[in-house]
């Protein structure tokens, strides 16, 4: 497993930063921008070859990768220069790669949706097609519980149980678990669950006279299939959905940060995408795929921002050149602005990982 989580997570990195990176490749290529070179990865070189004006490298650190136009990090007089060109041409070239993220995501829900998949953030009735499974799972185990004494964990499935004796009663939806464990209450059960892809069977005695006698609260997660030439609709309205719910996730990340100076601990780097590259694969391809869509908007939305050195940065600039009619910064104050950014980035994303090493081995 081990193996195959290291494949998958080179091949999810790979794939997001080769869309982004084409992203902006392509854009400048409309734009009749000079490209000097479209690289995979971070030096050192393990590949490269020049094809016409462009060169073309594969590199040996897949976290990354770059785009290089004349005239980006360096003044040019070519009419073909970076900084040459009008401010809307630079700008488009600047979100092209975060554009292409939002593309690669919606892509992957319309695919879901056509085929049937759990939706990320919308509830599963308000989407236009049919429920074609409903599963269980649970999303809390209090502290103390049966459920805690008898070793159930957050994101078990429940499938089935049954009284001494009995027959099996299926648990199609948490109505059925519910009745169940109250029509049980005080009486000693079995109950059937999976976990990891695994079904397991685990006894536990239900307290008598009791509201929550399992003492676990659960969510349905169901799986729905839309006509396919709704699934660009619908996976589009998800998409959006995803946008908004990350934008108030990042509005209080920047809150807590600023005011504390604690990176919250949903926040992670390169060691939690391989974490939980290693669980997506437990749990089936389907939630791989939504996996790298959410990575893909994550990874849109935080160029977004108007920070050196990310696109929202540089595109930032090109909005002040256009209000002021000119450049009110000089290229090369603003290529220090953006190296300095970068140096930042290097440091949080070293924070973070550092939180991530703690987290998810040290602690392990």
């Amino acid at each position: 497993m081990t193996l195959l989580t290291i494949i998958l997570f080179i091949f999810i990195i790979g794939l997001l930063v080769f869309v982004h990176e084409a992203g902006h490749f392509v854009a400048a290529k409309i734009g009749k921008i000079k490209v000097e070179e479209f690289a995979f990865g971070f030096p050192p070189r393990l590949w490269s070859r020049k094809r016409g004006e462009t060169r073309y490298a594969i590199n040996a650190i897949p976290i990354g990768g770059y785009v290089k136009m004349l005239g980006e990090t360096e003044e040019s007089e070519s009419p073909r220069s970076f900084s040459k060109k009008k401010p809307l041409t630079r700008g488009l070239v600047s979100v092209a790669g975060v554009i292409m993220n939002v593309v690669l995501a919606w892509l992957i829900l319309t695919v879901g949706f056509a085929v049937g998949m759990s939706p990320l953030v919308s509830p599963a009735g308000s989407i236009p097609g049919k429920i074609i499974s409903t599963s269980v799972i649970i999303a809390n185990v209090e502290s103390g519980s049966v459920a805690a004494k008898i070793g159930l964990q957050q994101g078990d499935e429940f499938l089935r149980g049954h009284g001494i004796g009995e027959g099996d009663t299926v648990f199609s939806n948490t109505t059925d678990l519910t009745n169940f464990t109250k029509s049980h209450s005080g009486k000693k059960v079995e109950l059937i669950y999976k976990r990891n892809g695994r079904e397991s069977v685990v006894t536990a005695d239900l307290p008598a006279n009791s509201d929550a006698p399992l003492g676990v609260a659960v969510i349905e997660n169901s799986q729905v299939k839309t006509i396919w030439f709704m699934a660009p609709i619908v996976a589009f309205r998800e998409v959006i959905r995803i946008i908004q719910v990350n934008f108030v996730f990042l509005g209080n990340f920047f809150r807590q940060f600023f005011s504390t100076g604690v990176v919250s601990k949903e926040v992670g780097g390169p060691v939690a995408i391989y974490v939980f590259t290693g669980m997506a694969i437990k749990a089936g391809a389907m939630v791989v795929a939504q996996f790298i869509a959410i990575l893909s908007i994550s990874l849109a939305l935080i160029n977004i921002l108007p920070f050196p050195a990310l696109d929202g940065g540089r595109l930032f600039f090109i909005i002040l050149e256009k209000i002021f009619r000119r450049k009110i910064i000089r290229e090369n104050v603003e290529n220090i602005i953006h190296t300095i950014g970068f140096v930042l980035i290097l440091l949080f994303a070293a924070l973070v990982t550092y939180k991530d090493v703690v987290n998810f081995i040290i602690k392990k």
